[in-house]
C-alpha cells in the first residue's frame, strides 16, 4: 500500500490542524488543478469521517470528493453506501444515486440520496426499514422521504409492505426518532366479557401539537369501538392530552348480543402549563356515560384510580413557601365526590428562624369551601357544605447531644373554624394542641474483613445500628371528631399520645463499580412498633397502655443478581400474624429470570394465602418462554396461570399468552406484534396511564 500526505500548505485549506489524509494503492496530487486522485483501496479519514471506495478524486478549492467503486462513508449520525457518491469533507454534504443509508435503528435504499446537512437526508424513490437484511422482512416504500437524524423521519405516498405484498396506504408518515413505541399494533384474544376480541392502535404525528394515537378495537359481545388519544406541545402555553374513545354496545356490529343497544363513551383533556419559573397549572377534565365504563374497557388505569377527577391547580413555590389554588367540581353523578369550590393553602417548610440557634418554623393554612355531592345511587342523600378555615403553626429545635444523638423536640397548635357542624350548629372553633420528640442515635463499627465465600465479593464490613424513639401527643381537640361532618384528614384529627420505637441494622461492604469501590447494602433489618400511652373507646373513657402491631422489615442483597424483601406485622393484641409477604427475585446470566412471592393477609373478611411464581427461560436467541402461577394454599388450588412464547422474528418479536383464573373459568390468550426497534409496551395493551396528581408536577403522559 503507498501512503500519500497532502502538501502541508494544501492541507490548511480544509483544517490548519487537521488535514485530510488520502491512503490508497495509488494516489496522486496535481498542484496546478488544486486536486488529488486516488486509486485501489482507498481510505479518507477527516475529522470524524471514514471514507472507503475504489476511485477518489478530491477537489482542494471546493473541499469536494468524487468517490466511485463500492463507496462507503461512515459517520457517527449514519453510514452511506452506494457506487458513485459526491461528498464536502467541510459541509458534510453529500449526493449519491442508488445508494443506501444506515441509521440505526432505520435503513433505507433510494435511486437518490441527497444529504444537504449533516442533520439530514432525503431519498428519492426508495424505502424505509428497521430490518437489516438485504431483503428486509418489511418495508416502507415511498416517493419521498426525508431523515431528520435527532429528530423524525417524513414520508409522503407511502406503502407498505410485507414481503413483497403491498399491505397498507398512507399520503403522510411521521415516525419521531425519539420514540420507543410501536407504530402500530394489534392485540387479539379472547375474555368472559367481551368475548373474542382485537385491539388495534396506530400512532400518528403530524406536528408536536398534532400527535397521538387511533384506536379500532372490536370485540364480539360488545361491539366496535373507536378512540383518540391526542397529545399536544406549545411554545408558551404548555403541553397536555385529548382522549376520547366510544361504543355502541349491542349495536348491529356485535355478534354475540347480551341486551340492549346503549351508545357509551369517556372523554378526557389534561393540561400542564409552567406559568413562570415557579408557578404551575395543571388541569383534568374527565367526562363519562357510564359509571363502569373505565373499569370495563380500561381496567389499569381503573385500577389506578377508580374514580377519575376533575381539577384545576396553581401552585406557587418560592424558596420555602408553596401556594397551592385548587378548585375541584364533580362532572357526572355517579360518583360521590367532595366538592372544592375553591381551597387556597399556603405551606411553610422548615424555615430556620435564626442562624445563631437550630430553631425551625412549619406553617400550613387553608380556606376552602367543601361541598360533598352524593352519587344518584344515593338519592336520599342531601348535599353537604361547609366552609373551613384551618391553621397550623410548629416550632421545632434540632439539637445534637454528645455529637452523636438527635434530638427534635416540637410543639404546635392547630386552629380550625367551620360555618357549622354535623348537627346544624353554626360558627364553630376547633382547637388542638400537639407536641413530640424525636430522637434517633447512629453506631457503626467496621470490620476490616475480606472475603470472596461463595462468590460473595466482601470487601471489608460496616454494621450500622440507628436506635430512634419518636415521641407523639396530641391533646383532646376542643370539638370531637364525632360533631364534624368528614371531609378529608383534617376533620378526623382526634387525642393521640404514643411513642414510635424502631431499630435498624444495616450490613454494608463495598464492591467493584468500574475502576472505583462502592458501598452496597447486602442486609437491612428493622423493627419498628407504636406504643400507645392511653387509647379512647366510644364511651370517652381510656383504654390501658399497649402496644400495637409489631412490623418487621428484611432485606438481602447477597449478590448483584439476587435480591429478597421480606415484611411481617404482627398483632400484639391477638399475637398472630396480620400479613405477611416475602419476595425473591433472581437473574442468572442473560438466560433465567426467576420471581417468587408469597402473600398472607388476616383480615375480618377472611383470610388470604397466596403463592405466586415467575418463570422466564430464553431458550436460545430465538426463542423464549414464561411461566406464571398463583397458588391458594388454604384452598390447595390455583387462582391463575399463565403462559408465554416469545418468537425473535428477526425484525419483528411475535408473543402468545395463554391465561387462565380458576376463580371465574376465564380463559384469555391474546397475540402481540411488535417491531423490535421500538421494544416497548405495545399500545393494545397500554390501557393505563401514569397520572399526575393536583399537587404534582408532571406532565401528562
Amino acid at each position: 500500500m503507498i501512503f500519500a500526505s497532502i502538501p502541508e500548505p494544501r492541507a490548511a485549506e480544509f483544517s490548519p490542524k487537521e488535514p485530510v489524509v488520502v491512503n490508497g494503492d495509488k494516489v496522486e496530487y496535481f498542484q496546478d488543478n488544486k486536486k488529488v486522485i486516488g486509486t485501489g483501496n482507498i481510505s479518507i479519514v477527516y475529522k470524524d469521517v471514514t471514507l472507503t471506495c475504489d476511485q477518489v478524486t478530491v477537489y482542494l478549492d471546493t473541499k469536494e470528493a468524487i468517490a466511485e467503486g463500492n463507496v462507503k462513508i461512515a459517520q457517527k449520525e449514519a453510514t452511506f453506501t452506494g457506487e458513485r457518491i459526491n461528498y464536502n469533507f467541510d459541509t458534510k454534504a453529500a449526493k449519491a444515486i442508488d445508494a443506501a443509508v444506515s441509521a440505526a435503528p432505520f435503513y433505507g435504499k433510494a435511486k437518490e440520496i441527497d444529504r444537504p446537512s449533516e442533520k439530514e437526508a432525503r431519498l428519492e424513490r426508495g424505502y424505509v426499514t428497521t430490518c437489516d437484511r438485504q431483503m428486509p422482512h418489511y418495508r416502507i416504500r415511498a416517493r419521498q422521504v426525508r431523515i431528520y437524524f435527532d429528530d423524525r423521519i417524513v414520508a409522503r405516498h407511502i406503502t407498505f409492505y410485507v414481503g413483497n405484498v403491498p399491505v397498507l396506504y398512507f399520503p403522510y408518515y411521521i415516525q419521531p426518532l425519539k420514540e420507543k413505541s410501536a407504530h402500530a399494533s394489534i392485540l387479539v384474544g379472547k375474555e368472559s366479557d367481551w368475548g373474542y376480541y382485537a385491539l388495534t392502535s396506530f400512532r400518528y404525528y403530524f406536528s408536536e401539537i398534532c400527535k397521538g394515537i387511533f384506536r379500532v378495537d372490536y370485540r364480539t359481545k360488545k361491539g366496535l369501538a373507536e378512540g383518540v388519544d391526542n397529545y399536544y406541545t406549545t411554545k408558551s402555553l404548555g403541553s397536555g392530552s385529548a382522549k376520547f374513545y366510544y361504543i355502541n354496545e349491542n349495536d348491529a356490529t356485535a355478534y354475540e348480543k347480551s341486551g340492549e343497544v346503549e351508545s357509551k363513551y369517556r372523554a378526557q383533556v389534561r393540561h400542564r402549563w409552567d406559568v413562570t419559573a415557579d408557578t404551575v397549572m395543571m388541569l383534568e377534565c374527565n367526562m363519562l356515560r357510564d359509571k363502569n365504563f373505565i373499569k370495563d374497557y380500561f381496567y389499569k388505569e381503573y385500577e389506578e384510580l377508580a374514580e377519575p377527577d376533575n381539577y384545576l391547580s396553581f401552585i406557587t413555590t418560592k424558596g420555602d413557601i408553596a401556594t397551592t389554588f385548587l378548585a375541584r367540581k364533580r362532572m357526572d353523578n355517579y360518583f360521590t365526590v367532595v366538592e372544592r369550590l375553591p381551597e387556597y393553602r399556603i405551606d411553610i417548610k422548615s424555615h430556620r428562624m435564626t442562624e445563631r440557634f437550630p430553631v425551625y418554623y412549619d406553617a400550613q393554612a387553608s380556606g376552602v369551601y367543601l361541598n360533598k355531592t352524593y352519587a344518584k345511587s344515593s338519592p336520599m342523600q342531601k348535599d353537604i357544605g361547609v366552609g373551613r378555615i384551618d391553621a397550623f403553626n410548629k416550632l421545632s429545635y434540632a439539637a445534637r447531644i454528645f455529637k452523636a444523638l438527635n434530638v427534635t423536640p416540637y410543639a404546635g397548635t392547630r386552629q380550625t373554624y367551620y360555618s357549622r357542624n354535623r348537627w346544624g350548629d353554626t360558627n364553630l372553633v376547633r382547637g388542638i394542641f400537639q407536641a413530640g420528640l424525636d430522637n434517633s442515635i447512629k453506631f457503626y463499627k467496621i470490620h476490616n474483613f475480606t472475603s470472596n465465600f461463595l462468590g460473595m465479593e466482601i470487601n471489608k464490613l460496616r454494621h450500622i445500628i440507628t436506635p430512634t424513639a419518636n415521641y407523639y401527643y396530641t391533646h383532646q381537640p376542643t370539638v370531637a371528631p364525632d360533631n364534624l361532618q368528614q371531609f378529608d384528614e383534617i376533620d378526623a384529627y382526634d387525642t393521640d399520645n404514643g411513642v414510635r420505637l424502631a431499630l435498624e441494622n444495616k450490613l454494608q461492604t463495598k464492591r467493584k463499580a468500574g475502576e472505583d469501590l462502592a458501598s452496597v447494602d447486602l442486609a437491612t433489618f428493622i423493627i419498628s412498633s407504636d406504643y400507645k400511652f392511653r387509647l379512647r373507646d366510644n364511651n370517652y373513657e381510656y383504654k390501658s397502655q399497649k402496644f400495637q402491631s409489631v412490623d418487621l422489615h428484611l432485606e438481602l442483597t447477597p449478590y448483584p443478581w439476587l435480591y429478597m424483601l421480606s415484611k411481617m406485622s404482627i398483632n400484639t393484641k391477638t399475637q398472630k400474624v396480620q400479613t405477611a409477604s416475602v419476595d425473591l427475585v433472581a437473574t442468572v446470566g442473560d438466560k433465567v429470570s426467576f420471581g417468587m412471592g408469597h402473600r398472607y393477609e388476616d383480615v375480618p373478611t377472611g383470610v388470604s394465602n397466596l403463592l405466586t411464581a415467575d418463570v422466564t427461560y430464553k431458550i436460545n436467541d430465538t426463542w423464549k418462554v414464561r411461566a406464571y402461577e398463583r397458588y391458594n394454599i388454604d384452598k390447595a388450588t390455583f387462582e391463575e396461570q399463565g403462559y408465554t412464547v416469545y418468537r425473535d422474528l428477526h425484525c419483528w418479536l411475535v408473543e402468545f399468552t395463554y391465561d387462565i383464573k380458576h376463580d371465574t373459568e376465564d380463559q384469555t390468550f391474546w397475540i402481540v406484534f411488535r417491531l423490535k426497534a421500538f421494544p416497548d409496551v405495545p399500545l393494545g395493551l397500554r390501557r393505563t396511564y401514569s397520572r399526575p396528581q393536583y399537587g404534582s408536577v408532571g406532565s401528562p403522559s
